[in-house]
This record gives structure tokens, C-alpha cells and sequence, in this order.
């Protein structure tokens, strides 16, 4: 018989993903508009033209309307607010080499740079959509809207409470990996098991993992297990969040390389999630400024030179005032 062939994810590259991203070159702010400059009726119109907003029962209640005007999501009294782009100038071609999204350069941790977000001023997420773009959820975030006063065209906006959700989502998932590399202890009182299954206790919520209807999967573990149910909640995740999202691609014949495009730019953090999962990174805080690195090296503690002079010469001060 002929051997099935399979592919190990540990010899597939990454691609360019940061090249598929439409970065605004004159960056973005907050805006209580979807689209700076716009009446936010203006552009539920005008939305209802490319993509009808309300379903065939009458129901408001849908996806999109979730992502673009916040309904269901709205917790607060002010208004809503959106990252608007200031233009759709895109920014000029983005480098393939150092410094762009491809496996074993720098944004390997794009994933841990996202999360950091976590209980961040606005100011922080607008600098890392400045760096990278906005999430694109949706398609209707490609929309291009000109303004009548000014003949400005700009793009669509995200929410800012959305930005907010995936933040607090991708931080539960990363504490919960740290948790498992770490063997920490704690893990019994998030993987909570009861007699009718198991429940994950996380920051966004309680999850039922197990319960009547997937009873079957209780003989994966042994009881009281957290390791196990934790990693199956995390590849659960991974899946939901990249499927129909990646495009693989062969850029070179002679390599046989295997290319995986992301999307979105959602799609390549979740991605880089996946990838120091499986061990393709390894993914180390630095000593000094404690900013996650992809240590190719298993002997490098420092993200940088710099981090390591300036633990150099901090060492040798403390050296130098013992002898003192």
C-alpha cells in the first residue's frame, strides 16, 4: 500500500503574513463614529446597500451589528467607541525580511504583544494598531466611505469594546498555557470537575467543557485531571479561531516549503498562539525589560544586547559596591 503522507507543522514556515494587512499611513484614532467624520446613521445606510444589516425574522441581534454597533456589547452609558482609520492610505510595502510576521523573526510574539493590551489605556491599543492594523473581522471593515464635506475617503472602523473581548479572550487562553508550562498548582481551582462534568473557571466566564451531551469524553482523563482538559479547551479555541482563516501557499518549488498565509490580522495572533503551542517558537521573558522573545538560542536569557549590557552593568555595580 502506498504511505499516507503527512505533514509535520514543525518543518511548515510562515509566511509574510503583516504584507496581507492594510496598515493606515496616517495611522488611527478613537472616534464615537464607526467612520470619523460620519453620522453613525449615515453609515448604517449606507452598510445596508453592500450588506443587508437585519436578518430575514426581523432580528437585530446579529453578528455584525454586534462587531460594528455594539449592540448586545454596549455595558456603559457613554457612547460606544470605534479605532477609526485616518485615511485609507495604506502604509508603503511592508519588509518580508527582519521585523516582519514570519516565523523566527521578532513578532513570533505577536500573540503576547496582543495580550499585554490587557487593562491598557486606549493609547496602547491604537500604538499597536498604528503597528499592525486593525483585527478585520469582518469584510464590511473593508468599506470605503468618503465624506461629504471634506471628499476625505476613510474606512471602516472596530469597536473598541470588541478590540476589548479579544484582549480578555487571548489573555484567559495565554494564562492558562503559562499556567500548564508552569505546572502551577492553581490549575484545580480553574479546571473545577462535578458530577455532571467539568467546568473551566476563566476571567471572561464559566465554561461547561463537559457536561451530559459529550459525557464520553470523561474517559480521556483520569478524574481530578486539570492538565488534560485545559490543553483540550485550548486546542478547542485554536480551532474555532482559525478555521477558514489560513491560505497555504508553495513559494518555492524546489524547497517543497509549505507557506501558511493568514487572513487577518485576528487570525495571524492566534496563529502565532498556535505555533508556540506546538513548539515552533520558544518563546522566553526577558530578564531585564520583561518583553516576551523567540529564544532560538537555549542558552539566551536577554531579548537584546541592550537588555544583556544593561544587566551586565548592573551586576557589576552590585559587584563593585559589595567590595565597598
Amino acid at each position: 500500500m502506498r504511505k499516507a503522507f503527512v505533514l509535520a507543522f514543525k518543518e511548515i514556515e510562515i509566511g509574510p503574513c503583516l504584507s496581507l494587512q492594510s496598515v493606515c499611513q496616517d495611522g488611527y484614532s478613537v472616534s464615537q463614529s464607526p467612520v470619523a467624520g460620519l453620522d453613525t446613521s449615515e453609515v448604517l445606510s449606507r452598510l445596508n446597500k453592500h450588506q443587508p444589516l437585519i436578518s430575514a425574522d426581523g432580528n437585530y441581534q446579529n453578528e455584525i451589528l454586534k462587531s460594528v454597533f455594539n449592540i448586545g456589547l454596549k455595558t456603559t452609558k457613554a457612547k460606544p467607541l470605534w479605532i477609526t482609520p485616518n485615511s485609507i492610505r495604506p502604509r508603503s510595502s511592508v519588509s518580508q525580511e527582519k521585523g516582519s510576521t514570519v516565523f523566527g523573526t521578532p513578532d513570533s510574539t505577536l500573540h503576547r504583544q496582543f495580550a499585554r493590551l490587557l487593562n491598557k489605556d486606549v493609547k496602547y491599543i491604537l500604538n499597536f494598531a498604528n503597528k499592525f492594523g486593525l483585527l478585520k473581522r469582518h469584510d464590511v471593515h473593508n468599506l470605503v466611505f468618503r465624506n461629504p464635506a471634506t471628499g476625505q475617503q476613510v474606512q471602516m472602523g472596530e469597536s473598541l469594546l470588541w478590540w476589548h473581548e479579544e484582549i480578555i479572550d487571548l489573555a484567559s487562553c495565554l494564562k492558562l498555557w503559562d499556567m500548564i508550562l508552569s505546572k502551577d498548582k492553581g490549575l484545580k481551582d480553574i479546571i473545577l470537575w462535578h458530577r455532571d462534568g467539568i467546568v473551566i473557571r476563566l476571567d471572561s466566564g464559566d465554561i461547561q467543557l463537559v457536561n451530559r451531551a459529550n459525557m464520553n469524553l470523561l474517559t480521556r482523563w483520569t478524574r481530578g485531571d486539570v492538565r488534560g482538559p485545559a490543553l483540550y479547551y485550548l486546542s478547542l479555541e485554536l480551532n474555532k479561531r482559525l478555521a477558514n482563516s489560513l491560505t497555504p501557499r508553495i513559494t518555492e518549488f524546489k524547497k517543497q516549503e509549505v507557506y501558511f498565509y493568514p487572513d487577518t490580522l485576528l487570525s495571524a495572533i492566534w496563529l502565532m498562539f498556535l505555533l508556540e503551542i506546538n513548539g515552533c517558537t520558544r518563546l522566553l521573558r526577558c530578564c531585564v525589560c520583561g518583553d516576551y522573545f523567540n529564544a532560538l538560542d537555549p542558552r539566551a536569557r536577554f531579548c537584546s544586547t541592550r537588555c544583556r549590557m544593561r544587566n551586565y552593568r548592573k551586576s557589576t555595580a552590585r559587584k563593585s559596591k559589595r567590595r565597598r
